[in-house]
């Protein structure tokens, strides 16, 4: 019986996901806290992580994505403007932005359009 319960909830949870996907191309699924790195000038704040529904579909600058994430991500308190693109890695497929007092991460999907993955907002 336990096992048949499982399985129900395994389909459950595999079609919510599946109706959030067909609701938004770059809807957040999940928030998590951001830990502060070591040396941060940052000493209090707050952060979230998002688990990204699509990899495709963003905004086709970093600092863009920021400004479309302040408008639609439905979290207080993010600039819509003044973004400035302040580091990029190596590979090229992240980057981090600012604003004031609120740095955002992006990430780069395969279709080479970008979507905020992160960030924190130091108090």
């Amino acid at each position: 019986m336990r096992w048949g319960m499982d399985v129900s909830g395994s389909f459950l949870l595999a079609g919510l996901l599946a109706i959030a996907a067909c609701g938004s191309d770059a809807a957040p699924a999940a928030r998590a806290p951001v830990v502060h790195a070591a040396g941060s000038s940052c000493a209090h704040g707050s952060g979230f992580a998002l688990s990204l529904v699509s990899d495709r579909g963003g905004q086709p600058t970093p600092a863009a994505a920021a400004a479309w994430f302040a408008r639609h991500g439905g979290l207080t308190g993010i600039p819509v403007e003044g973004w400035r693109q302040v580091s990029r890695s190596g590979s090229g497929s992240g980057a981090t932005v600012e604003s004031g007092a609120v740095t955002l991460h992006v990430i780069e999907g395969p279709d080479r359009t970008w979507q905020v993955d992160s960030g924190n907002r130091c108090l």
